[in-house]
């Protein structure tokens, strides 16, 4: 099994081109197989307005504001001195280590995306370090997070349908249908459904006792690195200037952090939102990012390096979403999306759609490693097929989510961060990301039977 794995991860990355090419060549084969349902100029015309849709391009902004800030919390003080608490906990008891660092990274992970990649890397490093525990076993421990991330507090596909106007911008067809497309749908009826917290507890539940049998079972190696300075603490100044007063003093970024969570809280309540969590949308979860940042980093200074740190991990953000938006206006603006659609449906029934959402998902995942990314181009083809077959959009969007966040642990791209920081290789931890997979796969299809 060792040596299958080892193969297998070699293959995967030599095979698998990188996600700029791969979005480039699904480009190519939307644009293909427009031609057969529209004329050339309407299937260009279609890709150029995509590729800048102003409220995608908004959205593209959202996602990579999200991963960054999540980033940069993560990196500051108080949340680096807790999570060094956690990780030195965890070494105290060896064999529960694993379990203590995935169940860590999957509820940080379940808040934000960005921040449990990032910390659950951090205190899987700590663990490492201390040789106490299987270096890989630990290092997909870390990486558990993104199995929980699109069902929680970030998840792309909830948060985007929940902002006002976004389906129908999305999928303007849905104007037409016999009953037309609901201008939002809020997080109280997908991420704090009781059937999607109750899916998620059991996920987090399963996957730690996997790794504390892990833990406990595998044999402890560890794999000798070198270290990586994740500090970003500026230069400390004398407040000789009004210029070093306003860069490292404490004034001005902690007053504003506290500004944007006053606004945050008084935009919760106002219109008495909170009752429904309407307020919740990506914007209203990066403005209260924005204030724990800048209260955890205490000065501007050391918000702005920590900046320099995180703002490499949204690149692929930042290239590849208009690169999907111009497939999404590829597929929806040339009827494509109805061949596709009618494909689907014909192919499943009110009992299986939830489950071919979800398993499709899972496969384009691997093609299309941006939960953001993924929900511009296959949202349309969800939201068509819920419609025609009967299954609430709900379902439907939560199906497209649980898919994606699952196969993260076959797809190795957004394990690149906490690769680097912890120096391990991909083939360290796929064998036990893999297990995962299995264990999860299993609950989110048995979870979709039951609750359609």
């Amino acid at each position: 099994m060792s040596g299958w794995l080892n193969s297998y991860s070699r293959r995967f990355q030599r095979l698998l081109p990188s996600p700029m090419a791969i979005a480039l060549t699904l480009t190519l084969v939307a644009l293909i197989s427009a031609l057969f349902v529209s004329e050339p100029l309407d299937v260009v015309q279609a890709w150029s307005d995509g590729l800048w849709n102003p409220s995608l391009m908004r959205f593209g902004f959202q996602a990579m504001f999200m991963l960054v800030l999540g980033h940069v919390l993560a990196l500051s003080n108080p949340v680096r001195n807790a999570l060094d608490g956690i990780a030195n906990f965890a070494v105290k008891q060896p064999s529960n280590a694993a379990a203590y660092v995935a169940g860590v990274a999957m509820i940080l992970g379940w808040f934000n995306w960005g921040l449990g990649l990032v910390a659950g890397a951090l205190i899987a490093k700590v663990v490492i370090d201390k040789k106490v525990a299987h270096a890989g076993v630990v290092g997909a421990a870390g990486y558990s997070g993104l199995l929980v991330w699109h069902s929680g507090l970030s998840g792309s596909a909830p948060l985007k349908v929940a902002e006002p106007g976004h389906l129908a911008e999305l999928y303007p067809k849905g104007l037409e249908w016999l009953t037309p497309i609901p201008d939002s749908i809020s997080i109280s009826e997908t991420i704090f459904t009781f059937w999607n917290l109750g899916l998620t507890t059991v996920v987090v539940i399963s996957i730690t006792a996997l790794f504390l049998y892990l833990g406990r079972t595998v044999a402890v190696t560890h794999v000798d690195v070198v270290p990586i300075d994740m500090g970003c603490e500026p230069e400390i100044k004398n407040i000789e200037s009004v210029s070093s007063f306003l860069d490292y003093g404490y004034l001005l970024s902690m007053g504003f952090g506290v500004f944007a969570l006053v606004t945050a809280v008084w935009i919760a309540f106002e219109g008495g939102g909170a009752t429904c969590l309407s307020f919740v949308t990506p914007d209203w979860i990066n403005l209260t990012l924005l204030g724990l940042a800048l209260i955890a980093h205490k000065n501007v200074a050391s918000l702005v390096a920590a900046l320099n740190k995180a703002i490499g991990g949204a690149a692929g953000i930042l290239l590849q979403f208009p690169i999907y938006f111009g497939i999404m206006g590829v597929v929806t603006g040339t009827g494509l999306v109805d061949v596709l659609s009618s494909a689907l449906v014909s192919a499943t029934s009110n009992d299986t759609i939830s489950l071919a959402i979800f398993t499709s998902s899972g496969v384009l995942n691997i093609f299309v490693p941006s939960g953001g990314g993924q929900w511009a181009v296959q949202g349309p083809l969800v939201l068509e097929a819920c419609n025609i077959i009967g299954v609430s959009i709900e379902k439907g969007v939560m199906a497209m989510a649980y898919g994606d966040q699952w196969t993260n642990m076959l797809q190795p791209f957004w394990a690149l961060p906490l690769l680097g920081i912890t120096g391990l290789k991909a083939k360290d931890i796929l064998p036990y990301t893999m297990a995962a997979l299995i264990v999860s796969g299993l609950i989110f299809m048995i979870g979709l039977v039951l609750i359609v």
